[in-house]
């Protein structure tokens, strides 16, 4: 099995109060080809930090190295709302991906549109629509389809369903598994839900203070723990869960 991306020694700096402040602190992992890697650890512990380095949105600050093996790595984001052009229709949302990038006849990038429209479980008819016509769960589907349209190998979701309801977040993780299976995606999932990591992912990476403090298959790191932190978290989780 392969890598599509590859960090190492990755170290984001800020300063605070003029004294360093390292968001991202000597970060090294791989995410290896068809796998969802989860990403878990509470607000603020630089989880959205690293994924806009790694895909090089944060560019201050940032050393180490990061090596990607596909081209046109995409992200999600959080707020489906703010992602989206609220002067825009759909169409035009969907389009854009592949106007920039590409050298696709008009009819040609309809069609494509429809098809990924089809492939998140949404009806043509939202083309002519605005953002703002749109349930927070529909505009999550087009951004997700929006982030597709270039057919990337790798996608990085930031806490994507943590602005959704609980049956809507449902939804969209069944969607996401139907799209890593049906794409041969692999994804970085970060969120600070642990229940959302254990029944999405294949591995897992746990974060405290810009520092991966412990990481390795879903059945050790939630069953047994050996990072204090970590024992934390599950303990929270269980808590919280049962």
């Amino acid at each position: 099995m392969g890598n599509v991306l590859e960090v190492r020694n990755l170290t984001v700096e800020f300063k605070k109060n003029k004294q360093p402040f390292y968001a991202v602190n000597d970060v090294s992992f791989d995410v290896h080809e068809g796998e969802i890697l989860g990403l878990a650890g509470e607000s603020g512990c630089g989880k959205s930090t690293l994924s806009r380095a790694i895909l090089g949105i944060q560019k201050k600050g940032v050393t180490g190295s990061i090596k990607h093996y596909y081209k046109r790595p995409q992200m999600v984001f959080q707020d489906p709302a703010g992602s989206l052009n609220p002067a825009k229709t759909i169409g035009f949302i969907l389009e854009e991906p592949i106007t920039v990038r590409g050298n696709f006849p008009p009819a040609e990038r309809k069609r494509r549109v429809k098809e990924m429209l089809a492939m998140v479980d949404l009806d043509e008819e939202l083309l002519k629509r605005y953002p703002s016509e749109l349930s927070g769960g529909q505009r999550q589907r087009i951004c997700i389809a929006a982030a597709l349209m270039q057919q990337p190998r790798f996608l990085i979701a930031d806490e994507p369903v943590s602005a959704l309801d609980v049956t809507v977040q449902s939804q969209i993780l069944e969607l996401l598994k139907k799209l890593h299976k049906e794409l041969n995606l692999s994804i970085l999932f970060i969120s600070h839900d642990l229940r959302v990591i254990f029944n999405l992912c294949d591995r897992v990476m746990v974060m405290k203070s810009g520092r991966i403090v412990e990481s390795g298959d879903l059945e050790s790191v939630y069953f047994n723990p050996v990072d204090p932190y970590t024992k934390s978290l599950m303990d929270a989780a269980r808590t919280k869960y049962n």
